[in-house]
């Protein structure tokens, strides 16, 4: 087993990081606090988030268990997960993409793991922490970080701190309305949400309205998922490059929102299409540049996110630590 982190100095101090998401959940072991990249003790253990929550547990359990070290236990556990949600309480409150409302997360991964100190942070606010830790956000003041996949979530850090706002909720740019409530309903319950344009799950649907068929023209299959409409508007088709545009539109929308409230040093995005898709951030960028005042659009520095798909796993373990030396 190992040490207490207050045991004494020189003690091993184990940390467990969960990046939850709507389609997978990572679950990683590292030994104190990353402070130059993510190195975890063994591969990290990814496996499909399931939809229940007591199922969810025993998958966290097993991965849990090849993650870590024979014989060791971790001393704290830091979770990324999709809000909203309330960092104070633990409590996922309205997590859309997942279908948890009112889930207290962080109490019951406590009761799993022998009642060891559990924090919970938004994914885009534990993205966000991480990358201002030990990547792409270091010197940055303020920092944003957006993710972009399978949907979109935002996070602010300012001196060393996520900014949550007063309800947990801050920076919830993924469903700000691209124009008016009049287009697709989005899981949140309202219409045309940013993220119903620009994140995977609204690209897919919005593939599947626009090709229904089983073949495109050509006799091609139709695309079904963000990169498959990605990879036909590079084709140079029409529909394609038209959902593409609405996407960039809608991202631009997003960021031109957390440029112009918090004018921030830096931004970063990752998740899975922000990462594939460096053109796209930039021009997404670009445009979002034209929509805010001159004095934050041409200072903002755009930073690719150095650690790739570790941004929220490296948060998580910057809470893991935090919450090892919080009080009990």
């Amino acid at each position: 087993m190992t040490a207490s982190p207050r045991d004494g100095p020189g003690q091993t101090e184990i940390l467990l990081a969960l990046d939850v998401g709507a389609t997978k959940t990572i679950v990683a072991a590292v030994d104190g606090l990353p402070s130059d990249g993510f190195r975890p003790l063994r591969p990290p253990v990814r496996f499909a988030t399931p939809r229940d929550p007591a199922t969810f547990l025993d998958a966290v359990a097993a991965a849990a268990a090849a993650a870590l070290p024979p014989g060791t236990r971790p001393v704290a556990v830091g979770i990324g997960a999709p809000g909203p949600l309330d960092p104070g309480t633990g409590v996922i409150e309205h997590s859309t993409n997942l279908g948890w409302f009112d889930l207290p997360l962080a109490a019951m991964i406590a009761d799993r793991f022998a009642g060891v100190p559990v924090q919970l942070n938004d994914d885009g606010d534990t993205g966000a922490l991480g990358e201002a830790h030990a990547g792409s956000g270091r010197g940055a003041d303020p920092f944003v970080f957006l993710t972009l996949g399978t949907g979109l979530g935002t996070g602010t850090v300012v001196g060393g701190r996520i900014v949550t706002g007063a309800h947990g909720a801050a920076g919830e740019v993924g469903h700000l309305a691209v124009g008016d409530r009049a287009g697709p309903r989005c899981g949140c319950g309202r219409r045309n949400c940013v993220e119903q344009w620009c994140a995977g799950i609204g690209l897919a649907r919005r593939a599947r309205e626009t090709w229904p068929g089983r073949r495109l023209v050509r006799g091609m299959p139709p695309p079904r998922d963000a990169a498959a409409v990605f990879a036909l508007a590079r084709r140079g088709d029409a529909d394609a490059v038209r959902l593409i545009g609405r996407a960039r539109h809608a991202l631009a929308i997003a960021i031109a929102a957390m440029l112009s409230t918090l004018d921030p040093a830096a931004i970063s995005i990752g998740g899975s299409i922000g990462i594939a898709q460096p053109v796209f951030v930039r021009s997404a960028v670009r445009e979002a540049r034209g929509l805010v005042h001159p004095a934050t659009g041409r200072r903002v520095e755009l930073r690719p996110p150095e650690l790739a798909e570790a941004s929220v796993l490296t948060g998580a373990a910057v809470l893991a630590a935090r919450a090892a030396r919080r009080p009990r």
